[in-house]
């Protein structure tokens, strides 16, 4: 077995720390509390605030509430937006443990396997965790209770948050029971993988109950496709202090992960993943993994007041660094059957402070029930990048049929000059001050929702380290924007509404290089969108579902201009692109009884820009489903099975830049090959601590591009995988 990746003294520190505090903690809760298997507790989704729930574990795949969504623990159907909630049952069910093959299960289509999302049929942002930007492409989900998808502009209450939606992950909170838990896995391919969770009270400080949570996760072994590694250290430890109606509560999360710069394989003409050089050729010279670490420290404060009244306060620190050697595809020519590839040092170096305040009262005037909300989040981002092509490799071609990826000599991380001698810097510091208010102006039948806020952005960018003399170098740039938030439900009956919002969203240009003819960044981009749809929340809330129509509009796109701008050098844009999406899209969870649970998305859409052309690299249509069912009594009772399915259809290239048609082809798009990606599990829980569970991923065997950024660079789908765990909770 390999060892610990990039365990430094770093690393070390924090595992002596996390396995002391873990120590003490399980030897205070030995001797202050039970576990609820041992005192019949009933273990339920518990909401010490309106601004959180602690835990979705245990509860199934039906969520009626929004936990943290709209700053505020609100009953869905109260919602005017679509809102997808994916439990950590459901995540432990689908057995991933990348945001992206979870989320495909529930609406959301990937982009690249990691941390990608895509909503409505285009990009949105990476994942928020905990109401912070985190911008990371890859991390663990070791330490997440539950994702929230959110569709459609969330400017109002979300920095940066794109037309599309945002995703929002809570994270594991500490709970006043003791439940520990230790898993260990193992795929057919030697993949292995070993969980911790742990959690309860740690006893009492003064007058103070004090309780901890503990999430950790090792992962090495052999990956399926040659060459490929995906070796993954993380240790999130949460301290927790409650007195009275205070709550503060400190966290240090520690992601170390190994892994492929990005997809790299290709698919055909017809949109196919070519397997013609064998399933596990993926492109992969030896020795290009690269690392990724964070190093994140979170606090939050809660304080809740008399009469309905809350307000919590969190703050955030990430430092994120990224470094490797790469090979890189450059073309594929099918021409001559050749993949050319180049050498690149990737650096990117990330300080990320976020800080949010929110309060929040409920309170009557008269007959009607008032909501307010107010708060603010301010962010300071500096990015620091040195993505360096090796001259001396140069671009260098590979037969695709029979590579021989293993004879490439790459150039190592130290044969580079030094990050800080090239590249590029970028200071992004974002603003949001907002209120919110929802009057229930008739009782249990009309609600109106209305939200402001002034969003800021300013962004100071240097596009070269040695850019500062040069025209277009330094440039400090502001955008400023009021964003709305309006909405009405209507409650047919109690169980069922109907609803419609209008709201809006900016956030800047996907890259820093989108820049005009002098080398100025062009202004943000702007979103708005509108929707109506159905919600309901039947059978005692067994049945939750949202169906929704929409139409929405960012402005302000980035559209090449002119190949070449005198000033600058390089390409230059204007802001004159527009990107129109509009379609629908449902989302059901599902419980007709205690033991069967089902979740079943679906989404049909286009997205267009000025001309009326469909937008580079959109779907048009997304349906997945999920369901499990256990057996309660009988000879089968313990056993549960189930399983599902994701299928993105319409997946369409229309810019093919670096590939090269076969001689006489006109094709000008690609649509990729439309397949459904099916996965399966059963458990069987032997008695009151052991549990076994089989996982099969890919359960057709079909070979198929699982996620895409172009069309050369492709995350390939394994074939049929098995994967075996054991366990044991005490």
């Amino acid at each position: 077995m390999n060892q610990l990746p990039r365990c430094g003294a770093t690393l070390r520190r924090v595992c002596q720390i996390v396995a002391a505090f873990a120590a003490v903690s399980v030897s205070v809760n030995a001797q202050t509390a039970a576990s609820p298997s041992s005192s019949g507790q009933k273990e339920e989704v518990i909401a010490l605030s309106k601004f959180e729930v602690s835990t979705t574990q245990g509860k199934g795949y039906v969520a009626t509430n929004a936990a943290t969504g709209f700053k505020t623990n609100q009953e869905l159907i109260k919602i005017p937006q679509s809102v997808t909630v994916v439990t950590r049952d459901l995540i432990d069910d689908i057995g991933a443990t990348k945001t992206s093959d979870v989320l495909q299960y529930a609406g959301a289509s990937q982009f690249y396997r990691g941390e990608s999302i895509r909503l409505r049929g285009a990009r949105a942002l990476n994942p928020y965790m905990d109401d912070a930007i985190e911008n990371v492409p890859y991390s663990d989900n070791v330490n997440i209770d539950s994702y929230e998808i959110i569709r459609g502009p969330a400017g109002v209450l979300y920095a940066n948050a794109s037309v599309a939606g945002v995703v929002l992950k809570s994270t594991k909170k500490p709970l006043p029971y003791s439940r520990n838990t230790v898993s260990f896995s193992i795929k057919d391919w030697g993949m292995h993988r070993t969980e911790i969770d742990s959690t309860g009270p740690a006893g009492q400080l003064g007058d103070s109950k004090v309780s901890y949570r503990v999430a950790a996760a090792y992962q090495d072994g052999d990956a399926y496709f040659k060459n490929v590694e995906d070796q993954r250290f993380a240790v999130h430890p949460t301290i927790q202090v409650d007195l009275k109606n205070t709550t503060v509560r400190a966290a240090i999360d520690y992601v170390d992960v190994t892994s492929i710069a990005g997809g790299q394989s290709f698919v055909t003409p017809d949109g196919k993943l070519y397997t013609g050089a064998g399933r596990r050729e993926a492109y992969y010279p030896k020795g290009i993994m690269e690392n990724h670490k964070q190093e994140r420290q979170r606090i939050a404060i809660l304080q809740r007041f008399g009469d309905g009244w809350e307000a919590k306060f969190s703050a955030s620190h990430l430092r994120y660094v990224r470094h490797g050697t790469n090979v890189l595809p450059n073309n594929l020519n099918l021409q001559t059957g050749l993949f050319n590839l180049f050498a690149r040092r990737n650096y990117q170096r990330q300080e990320n402070w976020v800080v949010n305040g929110d309060v929040l009262g409920n309170y009557n005037i008269g007959p009607i029930a008032n909501q307010s909300a107010a708060g603010f989040t301010m962010t300071d981002e500096v990015n620091r990048a040195a993505f360096i092509a090796n001259a001396a490799f140069g671009v260098q071609g590979f037969p695709i049929a029979n590579p021989q990826m293993d004879r490439v000599v790459v150039p190592s991380y130290s044969s580079y000059a030094p990050p800080s001698t090239a590249g590029s810097w970028t200071n992004n510091r974002r603003s949001t001050y907002y209120y919110q208010h929802q009057a229930d102006i008739i009782k249990d039948r009309l609600i109106v929702v209305a939200g402001v806020s002034a969003a800021a952005l300013q962004i100071n960018d240097v596009p070269n380290i040695n850019a500062r003399t040069t025209a277009g170098g330094t440039r400090i740039v502001n955008f400023e924007e009021n964003l709305r938030r309006i909405g009405v439900v209507v409650n047919v009956t109690k169980d069922v509404a109907v609803y419609a919002l209008d709201s809006t969203t900016f956030a800047p240009q996907g890259n820093s290089n989108t820049r005009d003819y002098f080398g100025v960044l062009l202004p943000a981009q702007v979103g708005s969108g509108k929707e109506f749809g159905v919600k309901t929340s039947l059978f005692d809330g067994r049945l939750s579902a949202t169906v929704a129509n929409y139409e929405m509009e960012l402005s302000n796109v980035a559209v090449l201009a002119g190949p070449f701008s005198p000033i600058t050098g390089t390409g230059y844009f204007v802001a004159s692109g527009l990107q129109k999406q509009k379609g629908w899209d449902a989302s059901i969870a599902y419980s007709p009884i205690p033991e069967w649970q089902i979740m079943v998305t679906g989404f049909k859409g286009t997205t267009k820009d000025q001309t009326g052309a469909t937008v580079n690299n959109t779907y048009g249509n997304l349906f997945s489903f999920f369901t499990r069912y256990e057996f309660s009594g009988g000879s089968l009772k313990g056993f549960s099975f189930g399983g599902g399915g994701s299928k993105t259809g319409d997946n369409i290239f229309t810019s093919l830049g670096g590939y090269i048609l076969p001689a006489g082809s006109t094709q000008k798009s690609i649509t990729l090959e439309s397949v459904w990606n099916m996965t399966a599990f059963a458990s069987y829980k032997l008695n009151r601590n052991w549990t076994v569970r089989l996982n099969i991923e890919n359960l057709l065997d079909k070979a198929f591009a699982l996620g895409a950024q172009t069309p050369i660079y492709v995350d390939p789908s394994p074939p049929r995988t098995f994967q075996l765990s054991a366990v044991y909770t005490f």
